[in-house]
């Protein structure tokens, strides 16, 4: 026997998940350092040789070359070439007579092209190794540049890191190697001809393709817990539920014991949220990834015992005592606390002891390890309902009514409201009884029908939980990080300063700055020199605003300026300011408050002679500073500090305001703040929506440090977030349980598949229709709208962007012209840049000057070009633009700098004759943090408010479809009503439209009906009078026929004398008793036949009445009865117990008259449940019924026995109708069973 496709498609499951399993561990196992290194940098050359071949196919044309010769003169035809070419990263270099004429960027150093040779190389720039293609033409060098790898003078920062180009590899596993490495991989160019080789980087795991290891690795896990889940449902349909259950528990309890003994994910796996680093709070929850891999685990357990919730069932004893009962649903409760509280405790982790961004209201910013946290909440909630769900329904087997259930919940509110209300009250646990409430109602009187008005209420519950608590630890986190900004500004120390002040006393030190100045400073303009110290601030210590004093040999000062500053040091040094660790010569000044001081007094010395003393001082800028440049250069140990970033702070000494930074305006006087000495005070001020920390490390001085609270916006925003997640999340496990389930059926196939989806949809309920159009309508309008809004909002802001830097670069403009006006060009000297310098500071702008060549004249960044990182040139396009096409401005929205995209500005600069004399370039380093940050914003507000616009269509759309279906539920319930013998009521609609002509339709026929009914109860009763009369008559006529008889013999003897006439008398007289006890019994079942009508419901058990009826006739002889109770709860219904019990004695009467004289009786009578009938099955071994008259068997007045009245099963079949109930019956030459089947109450 082949198996079936069922069993087939399970041990499928589990040879594709070891497949991949193994596949998955292979690929770590079976990788070596050459294969890793040859998948690699194969990518590199092939990318490599791509960009080589287009150049070379470029210059193979003579009519190209001719192109670019033309390209400083032929500005079209340059602009095309830069457009085509540099977005592939191939950028060119033009040179006439040694000269450079054109050039396509400027991130490339100008070099000297003779030192290029002609053909392919590769050569390495002060920013990086290039493979760069020369080709002579008479008198022009056209020399292009393919970048392999940046490689810079200074530490890696946040935007520039020594890594192969990204056109090339995105792969971070590979370097360029030297001559002394030997296991490398040797790059070539299409001519064969080596030109570098790349080698793995030291310390870097050696792992293939390590994103596909876990994807396969993960998929074989489900593919394998498929199988076993199949497995156990098998097993679990068997009878065998707790067998079912055990098997999947332990196999997912062996893995999660495995996983973290050995770490199976940890350390083979190396992701951002197997990093302790991002989330651990204990042993067993050591990661983000072992959390969300534990809380699959269980839920995957709990779904399985939730499908299969039928097939449990409390022991005998549980279910015989109402106590128990109590007791059980008091435990269940008490767990269901605990459960409820641990889920806190994960949410409180997810948020409180971890580096995870959980901030909602920035959709767009929220990382894989957030959706991950989100994730982990649903699952949280998600196994809280399966729990509750699941006993619910097992509960009903429990001898505990509804009644009493409701007492037990409300007992238990009642006092968790009394805890609650003593230690502090909490909306949450409202939420979550009205949550419990909710799935008990669906699972007890709606008996787990779907509702979507029900489940969006939980979900809206559910919503406002998470969203509460939520709110409520990220003000607990945020305040926890509040506290030590607060310690940190009173606090002189800035460590981070520190170690850059170690740098630059390095730097200064190792330069011939110092050494060059003291030697020439007769010579020396000193504004100068203040911008070359100024160059060595850049970084972490442009936080600072500085001066500097120089002083010669003998301590005279450089300027008048510096007279009496020399003096101010020493003291401050003699008075005890502490020496920064690690330095010879910084010291950091003692008791500021709420700022950083620092001075150093460097000695220059040449030839171990003192030439002079250099000092420079260095203030923190307010908190409120904002730096009009990134951090580019910074080293990435000096993180760039946030901290400070959306608090308002402010400063009091003697309750007097010092200083004050933020949006939030502060009172001059703080004596309202209050405060207590070395302790954080929290204040919430309602009128401005403004929480305070209040901090006074002394008593006369006082920190106050404020922060918006969420408003009401904000916290419905987070509302709907998590109601639109969770809606989404039961969809999407919708549709896996789904598939699953049909998996698990042994007659599982792609037509069975079908065919189920067809009748589920056909089930689709009309009024679920409407809603669901409703729904759907909406989303995709939202969607429509939405999408539009988006790419509105995106150019708005890019232009925004653009207008506001056409009008800053047009002010500087005017503002420099004004300066120049009477210029012819501008002269490269001391008093130009000092001038420059001077004009950048006042406009607050970082500016590039250069002159009609392109050439960069000055810049108030000259750290990029002192390191090299940039070319001393202007953009290409720009430069193109302004010269050649004669624009008064240009914009150039995507200039790069390292990792760094920004927008930059270029105008030209005209004097009094409107020649132009130089251009003038602004980028703003900024603008695309900004849009970023901006587009990010406004995206998650349109999401938010589309989310609450979903929501409010949700309850819109269930009222209007209950309006819309209301009348429809009238009608359906007036017809379900309607039936003959009765009075039907007509259904009153005052509308004339399509409803009002179907009730009228309806009401004309109920009134049809009624006549119809009437005249069809007159036909019964005279046919049933007339078939009852004949068979009186006939039942009558038997034995009155022996009466006469009996009588006429009698009369005989009588007249005759007969000597026996005694002996005949008394024979005469018994039989005639007996005929007239038959005509007493006949009379007596005609009797009760007649009063079937007037029956008395109650509320009975019914196997009771059975074990009755089975006491009755189990001590007659030659008769067993076996009752076998298979039911798992109370069997009540409602019912008439007389006719009940007549009926059971009626039915075991005739199975025991059906047997034969000779032949043992054996009647089994067993009884079962499901959720909403009892079920009685009564078996004999008797003759059984002839098939031809099965169609009769119910009929008044048809008997098979040789004497009866025919009304014992009539009776029967009645009295189950009285009950709601249903008889049926199969009868073979074995016996008959017959089935009876009654509503539970």
């Amino acid at each position: 026997m082949g198996l079936g496709f069922g069993i087939k498609i399970r041990f499928l499951l589990l040879v594709i998940g070891c497949l991949l399993i193994a596949t998955s561990v292979s690929l770590r196992q079976f990788s070596t350092k050459t294969e890793v290194l040859e998948h690699d940098a194969k990518e590199v050359e092939r990318n490599l040789l791509v960009k080589e071949k287009a150049v070379k196919d470029f210059l193979t044309a003579q009519d190209n070359i001719e192109q670019l010769k033309s390209y400083p003169q032929n500005a079209k035809g340059a602009l095309g070439f830069i457009d085509s070419y540099r977005k592939y990263g191939i950028n060119l270099f033009t040179y006439q007579n040694d000269q450079l004429v054109f050039w396509s960027t400027f991130k490339i150093p100008n070099l000297d092209p003779k030192t290029i040779k002609n053909g392919t190389s590769v050569v390495f720039l002060s920013n990086g190794w290039y493979e760069v293609i020369k080709q002579t033409s008479e008198d022009f060098n056209f020399i292009f540049f393919i970048p392999i790898q940046s490689q810079y003078r200074f530490k890696e920062s946040n935007y520039f890191r020594d890594e192969i180009d990204p056109l090339l590899s995105t792969s971070s596993k590979i370097t360029l190697a030297s001559y002394a490495d030997k296991e490398v991989y040797a790059v070539r160019s299409l001519d064969n001809k080596f030109l570098f080789a790349l080698k793995l980087k030291p310390n870097f795991p050696v792992d293939y393709m390590p994103e596909l290891q876990i994807w396969l690795f993960i998929a074989g896990l489900l593919f394998i817990a498929a199988f076993f889940n199949s497995l156990a449902s098998f097993i679990a349909k068997k009878g065998h539920i707790g067998l079912g259950t055990l098997l999947l528990a332990t196999v997912f309890l062996v893995f999660r014991l495995t996983d973290l003994y050995y770490g199976w994910f940890d350390h083979r796996f190396l992701i951002e949220i197997f990093d302790p680093k991002i989330y651990s709070q204990s042993f067993f929850m050591p990661s983000l990834g072992d959390l969300i891999a534990k809380f699959t685990s269980i839920t995957w357990v709990l779904l399985f015992v939730f499908n299969h919730r039928k097939y449990y069932q409390f022991p005998q004893w549980a279910r015989k005592y109402s106590w128990i009962g109590i007791l059980i649903h008091l435990l269940f409760l008490a767990i269901l606390g605990v459960t409820a509280l641990m889920a806190d405790n994960i949410l409180f982790g997810l948020i409180y002891n971890s580096k995870i961004n959980f901030d909602i209201i920035n959709i767009l910013k929220l990382s894989g390890s957030s959706w991950v946290s989100i994730v982990i909440v649903c699952l949280v909630w998600f196994q809280l309902y399966l729990v509750t769900a699941s006993f619910a329904f097992a509960s009903r087997q429990l001898k505990v009514s509804d009644k009493q259930r409701i007492y037990i919940f409300f007992i238990a509110f009642l006092l968790v409201l009394l805890y609650n209300l003593i230690i502090g009250f909490n909306v949450f646990f409202i939420a979550f009884f009205l949550v419990l409430f909710l799935v008990a109602r669906n699972i007890y009187i709606e008996d787990s029908k779907f509702n979507i008005g029900l489940f969006a209420a939980v979900f809206i519950c559910l919503s406002f939980i998470t969203s509460v608590k939520y709110l409520d630890y990220k003000e607990i986190t945020e305040e926890s990080l509040r506290e030590p900004l607060a310690r940190k500004i009173q606090s002189a120390d800035d460590p981070n300063a520190i170690l850059a002040l170690n740098d630059l006393e390095n730097k200064l030190l190792a330069s011939k700055v110092l050494p060059d100045f003291f030697n020439e400073y007769k010579n020396i303009n000193y504004v100068e020199f203040k911008s070359s110290i100024k160059s060595f601030l850049s970084g972490y210590l442009s936080r600072y605003d500085f001066q500097v004093y120089s002083y010669i040999e003998n301590g005279s000062p450089v300027t008048l300026s510096n007279a009496t500053v020399f003096s101010k040091y020493k003291n401050l040094v003699q008075s005890g300011s502490i020496k920064v660790d690690g330095s010879k010569y910084f010291y950091q000044v003692n008791n500021t408050f709420g700022y950083q001081n620092y001075f150093g007094i460097i000695p220059v010395v040449k030839q171990g002679s003192l030439i002079g003393t250099l000092i420079i001082e260095l203030r923190s800028k307010p908190y409120n500073y904002n730096n009009r440049l990134p951090d580019l250069l910074g080293d990435q140990k000096l993180i760039n500090n946030q901290d400070f970033k959306g608090y308002s702070i402010a400063l009091y000494n003697n309750e007097q305001l010092l200083n004050q930074s933020g949006s939030f305006t502060y009172p001059l006087n703080g004596k309202a703040f209050g405060g207590k000495l070395n302790n954080f005070i929290y204040k919430d001020d309602d009128k401005s929506g403004y929480n305070h920390l209040v901090f006074k490390p002394s008593p006369s001085k006082m920190v106050v440090i404020s922060k918006e609270n969420p408003d009401y916006i904000e916290r419905m925003a987070v509302l709907s977030f998590f109601f639109i997640v969770f809606i989404v999340f039961s969809l999407v496990l919708f549709g896996l349980v789904w598939i699953v389930k049909n998996l698990e059926d042994d007659k599982v196939s792609w037509f069975a598949v079908n065919r189920s989806l067809m009748i589920n949809a056909n089930k689709i309920l009309y009024k679920t229709r409407i809603q669901l159009s409703i729904v759907l309508s909406v989303v995709a309008t939202l969607i429509i709208v939405g999408w539009i809004t988006y790419f509105y909002m995106n150019r708005e802001y890019r232009n925004q962007q653009n207008d506001i830097i056409k009008q800053k670069i047009r002010t500087i403009q005017q503002n420099l012209e004004k300066q120049v006006i009477n210029t012819d060009q501008i002269i490269n000297d001391t008093s130009t840049l000092a001038d420059f310098e001077r004009f950048a500071e006042i406009n607050n702008a970082d500016l590039n000057l250069y002159d009609l060549n392109g050439n960069l004249v000055t810049t108030t960044y000259p750290k990029l070009y002192n390191y090299k990182v940039l070319g001393r040139k202007m953009g290409a396009a720009a430069y193109i633009y302004l010269k050649y096409l004669q624009r008064s401005e240009y914009i150039n929205p995507q200039e790069k700098l390292g990792t760094l995209t920004y927008s930059a500005a270029y105008v030209p600069i005209r004097n009094a004759q409107s020649k132009t004399i130089a251009f003038i370039g602004l980028p703003n380093y900024l603008n695309e943090e900004e849009y970023s940050s901006k587009i990010a914003l406004f995206l998650s507000n349109l999401i938010n408010i589309y989310a609450l616009v979903f929501v409010s269509t949700g309850v819109l759309a269930v009222f209007l479809a209950n309006q819309i279906t209301n009348p429809l539920t009238i009608i359906q319930q007036n017809i379900r009503k309607t039936k003959l013998g009765q009075r039907n009521e007509p259904i009153i609609w005052r509308r004339h439209d399509e409803l009002g002509s179907l009730i009228k339709e309806y009401n004309n026929l109920i009134t049809e009906l009624e006549e119809s009914a009437k005249k069809l109860a007159q036909s019964e009763r005279e046919s049933a009078w007339r078939e009852m009369a004949q068979q009186v008559a006939h039942e009558i006529k038997n034995p009155l026929t022996p009466l006469r008889l009996g009588v006429q013999l009698l009369e005989k003897s009588w007249k005759e004398h007969d000597v026996n006439f005694e002996v005949k008398f008394n024979r005469f007289s018994k039989s005639f008793i007996e005929q007239i006890d038959s005509l007493t019994r006949i009379a007596s079942e005609f009797s009760h036949f007649a009063k079937m009508p007037d029956a008395i419901l109650t509320k009975i058990d019914v196997l009771e009445i059975v074990q009755k009826a089975v006491e009755l006739y189990e001590s007659s002889d030659n008769v067993q009865i076996v009752l076998t109770n298979k039911s798992v709860r109370s069997l009540e219904i409602v019912a008439d117990s007389d006719q009940l019990l007549r009926t059971f004695n009626n039915l075991l009467k005739n199975a025991i008259e059906a047997t034969t004289t000779n032949t043992f009786c054996r009647i089994e009578v067993s009884l079962l449940n499901d959720l909403k009938n009892v079920y009685l099955e009564i078996t004999d071994n008797g003759s059984g019924i002839p098939d031809s008259v099965h169609d009769q068997i119910f009929v008044p007045n048809f008997t098979t026995k040789t004497s009866g009245t025919g009304l014992g099963l009539a009776f029967v079949k009645q009295a189950v109708g009285n009950a709601g109930g249903t008889v049926s019956f199969t009868s073979n030459l074995n016996g008959t069973t017959f089935f009876l089947s009654f509503p539970l109450v």
